[in-house]
């Protein structure tokens, strides 16, 4: 924390206990980041309109007069570099999405100095795309806000702070909302973004169409291994395609070997997932590529795994 030795009315000994209680930290940031909209919004724009004020004199009556105050608030601020900003910006999102500094320094490497006043009008090179540091970070936020979620539905603004973050990283809003629509799915929050993204322009269809196939794909396995155990459903299993079953079971298999985040099958209760939900899975995937032949043999694989489901009662 900087610049306390500018602002007389407060000190740092009052200021730091209250960044302890979350609640008021998390209003500090907020108001932080209105600030920094603030001051974007007046980049290049406050002395040129000061001027121009002074150069139209001659049309008010009565003329202005030169304010001291106002001078030299603006010879204090200098120009201040739209990029800069937009780091500071980001920087303050960070903050709110960890708890180690650690994580920030490989990410910020100009953290240390990056809220020094002159920092403000020194220009700061934006990322235009994301290092193996940075995509960690977004990553690892994402995680940690899917599995904290609680509430019944996601608004495009309980990610604001990610999206705002990436996109001073270079990274699209698209490939964020889409590796949390994932992650979502991973934990089995299904029911929580069924209505979250209606429009395929707003996610990466190829990425959201092989990370959701292998999550139908474990789930489909865990199912089948399930209803194996039931002597009542070997005739309905009987009808599955024997292809399509090695296939799910090998995507499996994949999921559990590459995939650090393991898939969830269970919900917190110790069931499983409902099968519906992942034909529901399925079927989003097919009306995004209707010619998929993996999701038409996923999807027939599904509707034969609910029908074993009904007799298994």
């Amino acid at each position: 924390m900087f610049g306390f030795h500018e602002a007389h009315e407060i000190c740092e000994e009052i200021i730091c206990p209250l960044c302890d209680d979350p609640s008021w930290f998390t209003s500090l940031n907020k108001l932080s980041t209105e600030l920094i909209v603030l001051l974007r919004s007046t980049v290049d724009g406050l002395s040129q309109d000061y001027e121009d004020a002074m150069d139209d004199n001659h049309e008010v009556w009565p003329p202005l007069q030169k304010d001291i105050i106002l001078e030299n608030l603006l010879r204090r601020s200098g120009d201040l570099d739209d990029a800069s900003l937009e780091i500071h910006s980001a920087v303050v999102c960070a903050i709110q999405l960890t708890d180690s500094i650690e994580s920030l320094t490989v990410c910020f490497p100009t953290l240390d100095v990056l809220f020094l006043r002159e920092s403000f009008i020194e220009h700061q090179h934006p990322s235009h795309v994301a290092n193996e540091y940075q995509t960690k970070f977004i990553y690892d936020a994402l995680q940690r806000k899917a599995s904290r979620f609680e509430g019944s539905t996601v608004s495009y603004a309980d990610l604001d702070d990610i999206v705002t973050l990436g996109r001073a990283w270079g990274m699209d809003k698209s490939q964020i909302l889409t590796e949390f629509l994932l992650v979502m799915y991973e934990l089995g929050k299904d029911d929580t973004i069924q209505h979250f993204i209606t429009s395929t322009r707003l996610i990466e269809v190829e990425r959201f169409q092989e990370g959701g196939m292998l999550i139908a794909c474990v789930r489909l396995e865990a199912a089948l291994t399930m209803l194996k155990k039931a002597k009542q459903c070997r005739s309905i299993l009987a009808m599955l395609d024997a292809d399509t079953c090695e296939w799910v079971k090998e995507q499996a298999g994949i999921s559990m070997i590459d995939n650090q985040k393991p898939i969830h099958t269970h919900r917190s209760d110790g069931k499983l997932i409902p099968l519906l939900n992942t034909q529901e899975l399925i079927l989003r995937i097919k009306r995004i590529r209707s010619n998929r032949i993996d999701a038409n043999a996923l999807s027939t694989m599904c509707e034969t795994l609910l029908q074993a489901v009904e007799v298994f009662g």
